[in-house]
């Protein structure tokens, strides 16, 4: 009997690790030369994309088997296919363009919410700011919900709950929305020009500030803020949190580093250097064992590239070239 418990403990935990070690890639988008990468981190880059013009933010389908990219100056979302990396067809919306004949509202932050039913596409430069909402079944753009605030570049959407998280640097405050209702349940003051936001498997929402160094977080219950924690560091960034939860990594790209904080103590516990002039886009792997940190040496001829930070040592462990500017992107899960 107890070998048998034994055993089934091991085949548990067996399982878990297979499932967390599962095979994933890196979506680089490379901003100057108009590229979409697929880096495995074992291979380096094995597809490539290349768009009409700067790819800025992306997020996968729940089955992984289409890619939908943000293109702000098209203006509009090119929707991939990951199995041939080959366009399957473009979302184009009138809400895309400006006030100005011919402008961009800049479409840039993207997200799906949790079955993958609602593409939402922030649109920051409209004469009134706000969200695009598109029916991904439908294959058609249903609204546009108009939220006023100013500066909101990147937004994510909580899966467990279906609220969307939406930082608007311009005016130190996050929209949080329900993305089953469409509407907008609490407006969050955060400091620092909040721009990154990522959530923790505790129920958190953390939040990167550009402009002094600042990560906040937020209970997902609540929406309140309980936590704001110092990098010292300097400079525009992002943010990610490991699904296991123990780090959060929040980079710089005017001290040209990146920030590990241990999410439970709350404290900075680990400051690796990057070296690039550029501002650096962190994603965790699945397991939580590895950061990808996308870092560009903007004003040089040296390019971009994706390092691989080994998490139990905190160190650099790995780097491929990955076009000329790449900022942006998200994780790939086959």
């Amino acid at each position: 009997m107890i070998r048998t418990i034994i055993l089934m403990g091991l085949a548990t935990v067996l399982s878990l690790t297979a499932c967390q070690a599962q095979e994933h890639s890196v979506i680089a988008l490379s901003h100057t030369d108009f590229t979409v990468y697929e880096l495995s981190p074992a291979q380096g880059i094995v597809n490539q994309f290349a768009a009409e013009n700067q790819p800025h933010e992306g997020v996968a389908s729940p089955d992984g088997d289409i890619l939908f990219i943000a293109i702000p100056n098209g203006p509009h979302v090119v929707i991939l296919d990951t199995e041939t990396f080959t366009e399957l067809g473009k979302i184009e919306s009138e809400y895309f363009y400006g006030p100005l004949e011919s402008s961009s509202a800049s479409p840039h932050g993207i997200a799906l919410n949790r079955d993958g039913s609602k593409l939402y596409v922030g649109v920051e430069n409209h004469a009134i700011p706000g969200v695009v909402v598109y029916d991904v079944k439908e294959q058609k753009v249903a609204k546009k919900i108009d939220l006023l605030l100013r500066g909101g570049h990147f937004l994510a959407i909580h899966h467990a709950t279906d609220k969307m998280y939406y930082p608007m640097r311009l005016d130190d405050r996050v929209v949080v929305l329900d993305t089953e209702t469409d509407e907008v349940t609490k407006i969050i003051p955060v400091q620092g020009g909040p721009v990154g936001v990522a959530f923790s498997p505790e129920g958190e929402a953390w939040i990167h500030s550009d402009y002094d160094g600042s990560v906040t977080v937020i209970d997902i219950e609540t929406d309140g803020v309980v936590e704001v924690i110092q990098t010292e560091g300097e400079g525009p960034g992002r943010i990610d949190v490991s699904s296991d939860g123990r780090f959060a990594a929040s980079t710089r790209g005017g001290t040209e580093d990146v920030y590990i904080i241990d999410a439970h103590a709350r404290e900075v516990v680990a400051t690796i250097p990057l070296g690039a002039p550029g501002s650096a886009f962190p994603l965790f792997s699945p397991d939580g064992q590895k950061l990808y940190v996308q870092i560009s040496y903007r004003g040089t001829p040296r390019g971009g590239e994706v390092v691989i930070i080994d998490m139990d040592s905190m160190q650099i462990e790995n780097r491929y070239d990955v076009g000329s500017d790449p900022f942006g992107g998200t994780i790939l899960k086959r």
